[in-house]
């Protein structure tokens, strides 16, 4: 198991460095001996996963991004949303976003945006956002069991600046932020107000109620739009899907 472990942190450190990392840089880094490390990096060689450049620096293929598109495309209520999803689009004039939980993060599964949109958000399906800065991650996030919130507050609160956007008022300590988490699951959904891009507001609802959730779907436009259109409306929009796709889990 042990080296599984470092294969993977060999993996992270080498995937965290966009132009190439060298051999002696990597066993500076993890405090591994020279051969063990060059062991790794030589396996992910062979298995495609690494590859090594001219000036001898490993970099990732794009092998890794295959194997996460396969998440998506083996995801079956992609393809069962999207109808609704275009609908809604359309209804509301906004993009339509469907999420999924991804361990600390969440990952966009598929989006729909109104025909003839002069507007289009920069997020595409793939992209891993923090449960911090989206509005489909704090939907999640106000689902986890009391540990699992305490264990992600403890690992992210030495940085309160992860907390700018995450809720109505600043976060300033743990009673803040359960307080925050508490709000968003007896309300029934979460807005992001500009955490992720500036001047785009979401606002998200959990596909499931009850135990757990794994799903969140939302919607994202232009602040001043959003605004115009009105949170009570675009929430019970939602909800009607969301109610629609949460029975196709079953």
């Amino acid at each position: 198991m042990q080296s599984v472990n470092k294969t993977f942190e060999v993996l992270e450190q080498i995937a965290g460095a966009s132009e190439g990392i060298s051999l002696d840089y990597l066993c500076k880094l993890m405090g591994y001996p020279k051969t063990t490390i060059h062991r790794i990096c030589k396996c992910l060689c062979q298995c495609g996963y690494v590859r090594q450049s001219d000036s001898g620096k490993y970099l990732l293929t794009t092998k890794m991004v295959t194997l996460g598109y396969s998440v998506i495309n083996n995801d079956a209520l992609v393809g069962v949303a999207t109808p609704f999803m275009a609908e809604l689009a359309n209804t509301t004039g906004f993009t339509v976003n469907l999420q999924r939980r991804d361990f600390d993060k969440v990952l966009l599964l598929t989006k729909a945006e109104p025909k003839n949109s002069a507007f289009h958000t920069n997020a595409h399906p793939g992209l891993a956002s923090s449960l911090l800065h989206s509005a489909c991650g704090k939907v999640v996030l106000s689902y986890f069991s009391a540990d699992e919130q305490k264990k992600y507050w403890q690992s992210q609160c030495h940085n309160l600046n992860n907390f700018k956007h995450f809720g109505q008022h600043a976060i300033h300590d743990e009673q803040d932020f359960f307080k925050e988490l508490d709000l968003i699951r007896s309300r029934g959904y979460a807005v992001d107000g500009e955490g992720n891009e500036s001047g785009i507001t979401c606002i998200a609802v959990p596909l499931e109620k009850e135990l757990k959730a794994s799903y969140a779907i939302s919607v994202s436009g232009l602040t001043p739009e959003i605004h115009r259109f009105g949170l009570e409306s675009l929430t019970g929009h939602l909800r009607r899907v969301a109610d629609i796709l949460a029975e196709k889990l079953l």
